[in-house]
């Protein structure tokens, strides 16, 4: 059997041709500086060819319908697993994942209410039993015969609809009979009932004769009660007994339903339980949790103008449509309610303009059309109507266009009139509510879904059942305390089965992947990871740590692409890809134990590990300004009312251990809030009281890591803004060369201009297969360079302008040295590590660090004086080696320089360590988090008893560093 996995001959992206051997059923970590080329080898080559070879085992059927995967370049690779690649992904984007379903214990959970459940009455809350279809009957069938019952189904008014639409969708079910609050009522009569008003309203699905050949009968009338209305609720209500018979009533609901209602539970299904499914999730918002609601300041469009000139929004009241129904109905108000539509809606009562927006709330007013009426609203001159108020028109509108999914025109049209809030019906908890009704240990499935892990484990531990469901419900209670085990283990005990996918991180998304294979329990697979311990407080790095041995003691083997320090000490074997990054990378430097690292003069990572290289503490810190973004009663997610203030002029961090509240405070309460005074006041913020400061500031930007773009042809000269320039100076030498090209023929997006029209300006040509992989041939036309022959005649330096796209940064500094403009954008990306792209480099090839470094890039190359943005970044440590972070803490110095104020969510000691001012939330994650537990200088938190951070960071400083502030105690908030 083989011991290690040999690579031979690997020469994909910048690898030079390497041969390595990865041992086997070890944890193999691969370092090196970023763009070195590790991840083309874990990644493109080691778990490239793997899936490969194991789509190329398929039938030809099964190749035919999933995507191919290119071979990589490399001469061949033995020994080789299964292998899974667990990747550094941002969280799902569908708002319908969560954390329960990405790890299935939602599912398992949803098994659970469904074999161990236990039903209550919706009206009264009294228990019920759950009966299946067979035991009702049996039931049913011991009552005398020639009794006469009726078979009842609830059914429950529509939130924000008219009775008389839940009366249609009755109808449109078959059904004509009900009893609303007890009075039998026909549905072919009109039937006018007061909105405001909640009925109980019950449906005759059917009336039977209790007699011996009843079984088929009922069995329909039940499956008809339980499937197509009653939401799992069924009613049997006797009508009559034969005469002399001997029947006690009370006895016949005793332990069958609900004593007071008659309701009766049928048989649960685990889908009865999903926000998924259409016939169990909150009708109003689909499961979603979440609806959007029409906004009145949204639907303004000048206060200073009456509704006759324009103030509303036209697609509700248009000037050139005034005789349109609602027109009809506000000037019908108009005249009853004695208000002028030419005075400006500003100088209108205040109850005028809540009855505008917010309707007349049941109170009627007689409908009188005038000379620009229709015939049809002539016919309703005279009838008392009511009015809803534009928003809850436009809450309507919405609704319909829900159902029958109208243009993208009409999309973007409620994207601005309307906010998304949490949804009135459901209240967020995306099922309907009668779904609530079933609970076990008396927690609804809802309940259970937003305790943090370690409460929820701490409940289903001490959970009990009866004796008839002990058996199935402590098997499938057994299963989920398995899975969260390994998700506790792994640090997630703050997260929630509820929390959308969309809202985790990365490296949160990535560990709970990582936790789900480790519950399968597999072994001889091989596992590749990228940077698992991005996202990681120091203390939580050990757990992730332990959780990687925990897979390789299974008999697994382990690639790690990795630049953190514990974790490649814990290794068994070390990778080192280098020794620059791009061109200058793709070689193999070192392996082998840390030790061996350690000794190598060639190894820039066993520098780290030995001491030799450092990133420094400043010798002195900026003092603070005095000028802040106070933030009050900051309550969303878990942040506990926090007051903080956030110094502005400096270099800031704001840490704390994993789900302590960073995000929360930062992205939810900070951005939101000052992007809705800047930019767009439609951005809901985190529930807070107030906040001040932003006077002082000129604009935010969040710099974060997502792509600079998604197409192909997106670069990062385009991004920075020099490729227009680029082009500029070609279109100079043309006109020097008498040629008549211009700017517009030096793009590679600009049709029937220069570009190669047989590539379109690809460079390359994809010959789609139906069961191989794609198959990209270079374009014969341009060859590869994207461009007509005419415009590549073109030459500045005796280069034509593909060339140009395909030098480094790092050259292109050289090449375009005396024009200032491009080469300042050149020497800033330069600057921050990142002179190995190349210009024309494809956005869809970069990874997250690389795009935010971009993004900071351009930031850095437009700086204005006399502005004072906030930037925001996000964990911009992610992917950077430690000889990239001094580049990037360098480049966030010059933006402090410049006048302007950072702040940094970080989790990596050797940025804390550098600014001026960090704020540590905590102590812990999840409820027992969201305070602010030190806040000043690093040598302050350092000396603070609660910072669960400042232990790490006491490590990091040398005693004679710190101030004698924080050896005599820290302020703490």
């Amino acid at each position: 059997m083989k011991t290690f996995i040999e690579v031979r001959g690997a020469r994909q992206n910048n690898l030079k041709n390497i041969d390595v051997n990865i041992p086997r059923d070890k944890l193999t970590v691969i370092t090196g500086v970023s763009g070195s080329g590790k991840s083309s080898l874990a990644f493109d080559v080691i778990y490239g060819e793997g899936q490969r070879r194991f789509l190329d085992s398929l039938s030809t059927y099964a190749k035919s319908r999933m995507s191919q995967v290119k071979k990589p370049e490399v001469d061949f690779v033995f020994g080789l697993s299964p292998v899974i690649a667990i990747e550094q992904k941002k969280g799902i984007l569908n708002p319908r994942s969560t954390v329960g379903t990405m790890t299935d214990i939602y599912d398992f959970l949803r098994l659970l209410f469904a074999s161990a459940g236990e039903a209550s009455c919706p009206l009264c809350d009294h228990p019920i039993p759950v009966r299946s279809s067979l035991q009702m009957i049996e039931h049913i069938q011991k009552l005398p015969e020639g009794t006469e019952l009726e078979v009842l189904a609830p059914v429950y008014k529509l939130y924000g609809e008219t009775y008389e639409t839940t009366f249609d969708e009755i109808r449109a079910k078959g059904f004509r009979t009900l009893h609303i609050d007890g009075v039998r009522t026909n549905l072919t009569d009109h039937v006018e009932l007061e909105e405001e008003t909640d009925c109980r309203i019950d449906i005759v699905v059917d009336k039977v004769i209790v007699k011996p050949d009843i079984y088929k009968v009922l069995t329909k009338t039940i499956e008809n009660s339980l499937s197509l209305v009653g939401e799992g609720f069924i009613r049997f209500e006797i009508v009559s007994v034969p005469d002399g018979a001997v029947f006690d009533k009370e006895k016949f609901y005793r332990q069958f339903a609900c004593p007071e209602h008659h309701l009766t539970m049928g048989e649960l299904q685990p889908h009865y339980f999903s926000f998924n499914d259409s016939d169990s999730a909150c009708r109003t918002c689909g499961g979603l949790g979440t609806f959007m609601r029409a906004e009145a300041r949204f639907l303004v469009r000048d206060r200073n103008k009456s509704l006759l000139a324009g103030a509303i929004e036209p697609k509700l009241l248009s000037t050139g449509t005034k005789g349109t129904w609602i027109w009809g109905l506000v000037k019908s108000m108009a005249k009853h309610y004695g208000f002028d539509l030419t005075v400006p809606l500003d100088d209108m009562p205040e109850p005028v303009q809540e009855m505008l927006f917010y309707g007349t709330k049941g109170e009627k007013f007689p409908f009188i059309p005038d000379e620009s009426s229709g015939k049809s609203q002539h016919r309703h001159a005279g009838k008392l109507m009511t009015f809803a108020g534009f928003v809850h028109i436009i809450n309507w509108w919405y609704k319909l266009f829900l159902k029958r999914q109208g243009s993208q025109g009409e999309a973007d049209f409620y994207k601005k009139v309307m906010i998304e809030h949490t949804c009135p019906d459901c209240e967020g908890k995306k099922l309907r509510p009668q779904r609530l009704c079933v609970r076990v240990g008396g927690t609804d499935i809802h309940q259970m879904s937003v305790m943090p892990l370690s409460e929820l484990k701490l409940f289903l531990e001490h959970l009990t059942f009866s004796d008839t469901k002990a058996n199935v419900g402590g098997q499938i209670t057994k299963e989920i305390l398995t899975r969260l085990d390994l998700l506790l283990d792994i640090g997630l005990h703050y997260l929630s089965l509820g929390r959308r996918s969309d809202t985790i991180s990365g490296g949160e998304a990535q560990r709970i992947r990582l936790s789900t294979q480790i519950s399968s329990g597999l072994m001889g697979m091989l596992y590749v990871l990228d940077e698992p311990s991005i996202g990681l407080h120091a203390r939580d790095s050990g757990r992730m740590i332990n959780t990687l041995k925990k897979l390789r003691d299974l008999g697994n083997t382990i690639i790690v692409v990795e630049h953190d320090i514990d974790t490649i000490l814990s290794a068994d074997h070390i990778i080192e890809i280098g020794p620059g990054p791009g061109r200058e990378g793709g070689g193999l430097i070192a392996e082998g134990k840390a030790e061996q690292l350690a000794a190598s003069p060639e190894s820039v990572t066993g520098a780290f590990l030995s001491g030799a290289r450092m990133i420094g503490v400043p010798a002195e810190r900026r003092p603070l300004t005095g000028k802040v973004i106070q933030i009050r009663g900051a309550r969303a997610n878990n942040l506990q009312r926090v007051d903080v203030d956030i110094p502005l002029g400096v270099l800031a961090c704001i840490t704390g251990v994993s789900g302590s509240g960073k995000s929360t405070l930062v992205n939810e309460v900070m951005c939101k809030q000052l992007f809705s005074i800047f930019h767009d006041a439609r951005i809901k913020p985190g529930e807070h009281d107030s906040l001040t400061g932003h006077e002082h500031l000129t604009g935010i930007i969040t710099i974060d890591q997502s792509p600079i773009g998604r197409s192909t042809r997106s670069n990062p000269a385009t991004y920075v803004g020099l490729f227009d320039r680029i082009r500029e100076l070609y279109a100079e030498a043309a006109a020097a060369a008498g040629s008549r090209l211009s700017k517009n023929d030096f793009s590679f997006n600009q049709k029937n201009g220069g570009r190669c029209e047989n590539c379109q300006g690809e460079g390359i040509v994809v010959t789609q297969l139906q069961f191989m992989p794609d198959v990209e041939a270079i374009c014969p036309v341009c060859k590869g360079t994207r461009f007509t022959d005419e415009v590549l005649e073109i030459k500045l330096k005796d280069k034509h302008i593909a060339e140009v796209l395909d030098m480094s940064i790092e050259e292109a500094v050289v090449f375009f040295e005396g024009q200032t403009y491009v080469q300042h954008k050149l020497k800033v990306l330069h600057q921050l590590g990142l002179g190995y792209l190349r210009l024309g480099q494809s956005s869809t090839t970069l990874s997250g660090g690389e795009a935010q470094r971009i993004k900071l890039a351009y930031e850095l190359g437009k700086l204005k004086r006399g502005s004072h943005n906030l930037y925001v970044l996000d964990e911009p440590t992610t992917g950077l080696h430690h000889s990239d972070i001094q580049k990037l803490v360098d480049c966030l110095q010059q933006l402090v320089d410049a006048g302007h104020s950072v702040l940094v969510i970080e989790h990596h000691l050797d940025l804390i360590k550098v600014a001026d001012y960090v704020i540590d939330m905590g102590p812990d994650g999840g409820s027992n988090g969201g305070q602010v537990v030190a806040a000043g200088t690093p040598e302050e938190v350092a000396g603070a008893e609660r910072s669960l951070t400042g232990k790490f960071l006491a490590k990091l400083l040398a005693p004679q560093e710190r101030s004698g502030a924080a050896q005599a105690g820290l302020l703490i908030h």
